[in-house]
């Protein structure tokens, strides 16, 4: 749903009134007058990028309503509007429409070699490598790789601050919380016998606490209602599930709730998965009867959910139903047939996927800081920003805290425990150092404050004292020693 609204967003320059509709998710009348639009779109150059933004669009709408056969004529018939822009674009855009199609078809590893080979390249529109990022991210999640999931959300998130139109990063941001939310479910001890439990229990430490999440969740719904009632729906539905009283028919209701909304919309394959998520939801918050009606359409024909690509939760869900009901003997042999699944399903996404370079290059990047990589996921955004931001005087713990979006208590808590010293002890530890080496490199060319006032400290009295704290000599001194080397009188 959420990578829907980043093809949206691509496609508003160009269409904007059927960009709308899908973000208000009115699906159904977006496909009425996309389908009569494309239709009219001549077949010329001049045309092409119109065509190639309202297919892509076109495309993936019809993914979330079940029409898949559609959907992969419409890309095959693309490609000759991605050529009439230019051959880059034919790898691109058909590598990201391939993407979307392999997520559909539930086969995150190979969908994760297309979106990746779009989000390596650099030469390719940020829009569109932000939207092979997301798509890699959810790749990797269903593969039960949670981790390199919201590392690829932290670099997507990068691309997204850089662009002018704020809706972008506003939505990875929501897409970062999706997959916490996601992920902090399905690493609860209720569904700890799942095949995937222990992949998915990696990592689940480093995520927000549910209060903080829950907040985050309505913040972030509330950010994007002006926008995208979609996207707020699906922020909002997540927040309720968070809720401390989320559980048995409250649980139900609030599931029941968001599938009706899914289904006036007639996104069929958003709700099938919308229902799958939900039963593993009720699940874990006991109310297994509830589970078992919300499935009831998907697991009605046993041979033929086996053969669904969604076998392997349907196979957990009625395993554990089964066992609910007392029926022991049909639990174990459901929970066989999801165990054989899941060790398909590794198997096949171990022997096709690779790294993206970009999570490479992030990884090698956060090598060279020892400390950063010490500290949890989420709080080496914080670290980061810290020393991208060391120039700037008024940096403060706040201004950190409200970045990662965690706590000022939550930020200090976690850089003691890991690092050893608070936010703010690591800012001028941080400051006086760059201040030494740079001092070091001057010869006399500067003087000292007007070096300390490039690393956001102006005040000679804190300077000093700070610096002859760590280097147990003032920076006069380290000044001069310099320019002493360099043959230069001191400044």
């Amino acid at each position: 749903m959420l990578s829907l609204a980043l093809t949206s967003l691509r496609a508003v320059s160009l269409h904007r009134d059927i960009a709308e509709l899908v973000l208000e998710g009115d699906l159904p009348g977006a496909l009425r007058l996309g389908c009569e639009r494309i239709e009219r779109l001549p077949a010329s150059d001049e045309a092409a990028p119109q065509r190639a933004a309202l297919g892509q669009l076109l495309g993936r709408v019809m993914l979330a309503c079940g029409r898949e056969e559609d959907a992969e004529e419409l890309f095959q018939r693309q490609l000759k509007s991605y050529e009439a822009i230019s051959r880059h674009m034919v790898r691109w855009y058909g590598s990201i429409d391939q993407a979307a199609m392999l997520l559909h078809l539930n086969r995150p590893g190979r969908a994760l070699e297309c979106s990746g080979a779009v989000a390596d390249d650099a030469r390719a529109p940020v829009e569109a490598r932000i939207e092979a990022m997301v798509q890699a991210a959810a790749a990797m999640h269903r593969a039960g790789d949670c981790r390199s999931a919201l590392k690829s959300i932290d670099v997507a998130r990068t691309l997204a601050a850089g662009l002018a139109d704020e809706r972008f990063a506003q939505l990875v941001e929501c897409v970062a919380l999706e997959l916490s939310m996601l992920h902090r479910e399905r690493a609860g001890e209720a569904l700890d016998d799942h095949a995937l439990g222990a992949v998915f229990k990696e990592g689940a430490a480093e995520l927000l606490d549910n209060a903080l999440l829950h907040q985050q969740l309505g913040a972030a719904a509330q950010a994007v209602q002006s926008w995208s009632a979609l996207v707020a729906m699906r922020m909002r539905f997540l927040q309720r599930m968070l809720s401390k009283d989320c559980v048995g028919t409250e649980a139900a209701a609030r599931v029941t709730d968001a599938i009706a909304w899914l289904r006036e919309r007639r996104m069929a394959e958003t709700e099938t998965q919308a229902r799958i998520e939900g039963a593993l939801m009720l699940i874990g918050r006991g109310a297994a009867r509830a589970a078992a009606d919300l499935l009831a359409p998907l697991t009605f024909n046993e041979q033929q959910m086996r053969r669904s690509r969604h076998a392997l939760e349907l196979q957990y869900c009625l395993a554990k139903l089964h066992q609910h009901q007392g029926r022991h003997i049909d639990a174990l042999r459901m929970y066989r047939h999801h165990t054989q699944q899941a060790v398909q399903a590794l198997q096949s996404y171990a022997g096709v996927s690779r790294t993206p370079a970009f999570l490479q290059q992030a990884a090698q990047a956060d090598a060279g800081d020892a400390a950063k990589m010490r500290l949890p996921l989420r709080y080496r955004r914080a670290y980061q920003y810290m020393m991208e931001h060391l120039a700037d005087e008024n940096l403060s713990v706040r201004q950190v805290a409200a970045h990662v979006g965690v706590t000022e208590r939550a930020l200090q808590l976690a850089f003691r425990a890991h690092l050893g010293v608070t936010p703010a002890e690591l800012i001028r530890t941080r400051r006086v150092e760059n201040i030494h080496q740079e001092l070091q490199r001057q010869a006399g060319d500067a003087g000292v404050l007007e070096v300390a006032s490039r690393w956001g400290v102006k005040n000679r009295s804190t300077l000093v004292h700070n610096y002859r704290t760590r280097f147990d000599e003032t920076p006069t001194q380290t000044l001069r020693g310099a320019a002493e080397a360099g043959g230069m009188p001191p400044a």
